[in-house]
């Protein structure tokens, strides 16, 4: 396994596979059928095109064999497995109409929607780890309220994505945070303690902000968000983030964390009767649900990860990372192409959870070249796919929240991107302040000769 393996094409055709694959992603984006699932296929083409370009097509299944082998992907699929049941548990409570509901009884002016619709969303994503999810529960209801009230629906819908996207980027169940943790072979708990800073300031400077614009653009009078108290019950789940975060701080390992939270979930959802027992174990119930809707990502992975095994085998990975190092003279060079690099994956797939999973290792040898701390690689590559997640046309949260706008009464079939943008604070102060934060070096820590993740971690 230490010889090179040889392929056709000399340098280049090595990348093809993974070329094959970037391609049919962007494009498949860009004619609007993209998804996991798209990837998946292009995917399965790129592994077809390296069978042809192997020199030795008979042990060509050695090397993708080797890739589905790595402990990474093994702690990957579990973990996500997991936290989509987790994750589910929360949702299916009841959880966000509780939410939503607590938010409802203050009772505050119509300025005051934008925060609310915000901090909501802050609420619900990181409790659940899901930034469509929180697009999806809250706009419904804050997104006609706004109109109705001659609110700034742009303003609205800003406020919820940004609120989507502060979970996203920092709940520990989110794909991104476990995803960002393990490919750069960091503890989760510590990852979401160092990125908690960067978060709060982006997500405070945002509060603000929705509380000016909201005042400054709408009619004082009484907001009445009319939503049922019959699921604040479900708050008690509110618990479970917060016991994760404790078990991971004492050296719990991922995976067995994941489960004693899921049996908590279960147990309190059955004993509150959020849940019943027969939709419990149904195949729409929180765990078979939870652990079938994340088939489509670890299905990519899986092919990813066998695609890069490719690189890894014939030495080419090495040679672009030798190449990133040379452009890369200091370590604030090396974490602004580690941002770039997120950016364009995001870009490019339409989504942040691929950007993690495709960069992840790249930006973590090109972090230790230069022994940057290894939860602050995770956060630099998180942080990056979140924000521009959260600002593209295309990015699912927009898209969600310009769907749910457009059929509301009095807004205009015209409503579109343009008009969300210029209020998505949270996403476009996250990715200044990261970017702020490798120009001056401001919280750049270097390894203290730490070993790789332990397999007990798992």
């Amino acid at each position: 396994m230490n010889e090179k393996k040889q392929f056709y094409g000399k340098t280049l055709g090595p990348w093809i596979p993974i070329i094959v694959m970037i391609v049919g992603m962007i494009a498949s984006v860009i004619l609007g059928s993209g998804g996991l699932l798209r990837f998946s296929l292009f995917g399965f083409f790129g592994l077809v095109v390296g069978l042809f370009l192997a020199k030795d097509k008979k042990h060509y299944g050695d090397i993708l064999m080797a890739g589905l082998q790595n402990h990474m992907l093994a702690v990957i699929i579990m973990a996500f497995l997991l936290a989509g049941v987790l994750s589910q548990l929360l949702k299916m409570s009841g959880l966000i109409n509780g939410l939503i509901w607590a938010m409802s009884i203050l009772h505050l002016p119509t300025g005051f929607i934008p925060v609310i619709a915000f901090l909501t969303c802050v609420l619900i994503s990181t409790a659940c780890g899901t930034s469509s999810g929180s697009v999806t529960a809250v706009a419904p209801v804050l997104v006609p309220l706004a109109a109705s009230l001659d609110c700034n629906v742009g303003l609205v819908c800003g406020a919820i994505i940004s609120g989507a996207i502060f979970g996203d980027n920092l709940a520990p169940i989110s794909d991104t945070t476990i995803g960002s943790a393990l490919t750069q072979e960091a503890k989760i708990n510590e990852v979401v303690a160092t990125r908690l800073p960067y978060s709060l300031i982006a997500g405070a400077i945002s509060a603000v902000l929705f509380i000016i614009m909201g005042l400054s653009t709408t009619v004082e009078q009484a907001a009445n968000i009319q939503m049922d108290s019959s699921d604040a019950k479900a708050l008690v789940l509110l618990i479970i983030p917060i016991i994760m975060i404790v078990m991971m701080k004492k050296g719990w390992g991922l995976v067995p964390t994941l489960l004693i939270c899921n049996v908590t979930g279960i147990l309190i959802n059955l004993i509150l009767g959020c849940i019943s027992v027969e939709t419990m174990l149904s195949e729409t119930g929180p765990i078979l649900a939870g652990m079938t809707g994340m088939l489509n990502i670890i299905l990519f992975i899986m092919l990813l990860f066998g695609i890069l095994e490719i690189l890894n085998q014939t030495g080419s990975f090495d040679k672009l990372l030798n190449g990133l190092v040379k452009i890369c003279k200091t370590p604030r060079s090396a974490e602004l192409v580690c941002m770039l690099a997120s950016a364009i994956g995001s870009l490019a797939s339409g989504g942040s959870s691929t950007a993690v999973m495709f960069f992840g290792p790249m930006v973590k040898e090109i972090m230790r070249k230069f022994k940057i701390d290894r939860n602050r690689g995770a956060n630099f590559l998180d942080a990056t796919a979140c924000a521009v997640t959260g600002l593209m046309p295309y990015g699912t949260p927009c898209m969600l929240a310009i769907s749910f706008a457009v059929q509301c009464e009095g807004v205009s079939p015209a409503f579109s991107f343009k008009d969300i943008m210029p209020y998505n604070y949270h996403c476009i102060f996250l990715f200044l302040i990261f970017l702020l934060s490798a120009i001056t070096g401001i919280g750049r820590k270097y390894e203290k000769e730490a070993s790789a993740l332990d397999s007990s971690e798992a």
